[in-house]
């Protein structure tokens, strides 16, 4: 197989979505209370520059992603459970949900009193996928979501 093919596949694989997870020598509350300090991302996170929450079902985030050389994109999401300090899941679209919809699933997982396990699931749907996947914006969001992770667990860890 070629190099080109495996790049190519290698986009496609990201098309339905993805999981990153990292484990985070802190408190499960530590963790979960960073992460659900939208205010704050403006502050640690390289992926999502600004986030401005509403933290109830129902209501709304607007966060400001940074897919590199694809821009920096604003995202309007409703989150559908909130689960606390164990998970939440927002869901939003771009355009139209038929076009491109993305439900993101946060879990924050005691391991130990001092230890927990970050997990983000990143799923995709709709008609735009094989363009976004072949075009790789899928490639640097992946990547985005393993910066966020490491800058989680550094900012939890000092």
């Amino acid at each position: 197989m070629t190099s080109e093919a495996t790049t190519i596949q290698q986009k496609l694989s990201l098309m339905p979505g993805w999981t990153v997870e990292t484990v985070i020598h802190a408190s499960q509350q530590q963790v979960w209370d960073q992460v659900t300090d939208f205010a704050s991302y403006v502050e640690w996170n390289p992926f999502v520059l600004k986030a401005k929450a509403n933290f109830e079902v129902g209501k709304t985030i607007h966060f400001l992603e940074d897919l590199q050389q694809f821009g920096q994109h604003w995202i309007t999401a409703r989150f559908l459970e909130i689960h606390s300090p164990h998970s939440f899941i927002w869901q939003g679209y771009f355009g139209a949900p038929f076009l491109f919809t993305v439900r993101h699933t946060f879990i924050v997982e005691a391991i130990a009193p001092a230890q927990t396990r970050f997990i983000q699931r990143h799923q995709n749907l709709g008609l735009l996928l094989p363009y976004l996947a072949l075009s790789g914006v899928y490639t640097v969001s992946h990547q985005g979501y393993f910066a966020f992770n490491q800058a989680l667990k550094e900012r939890c860890e000092t």
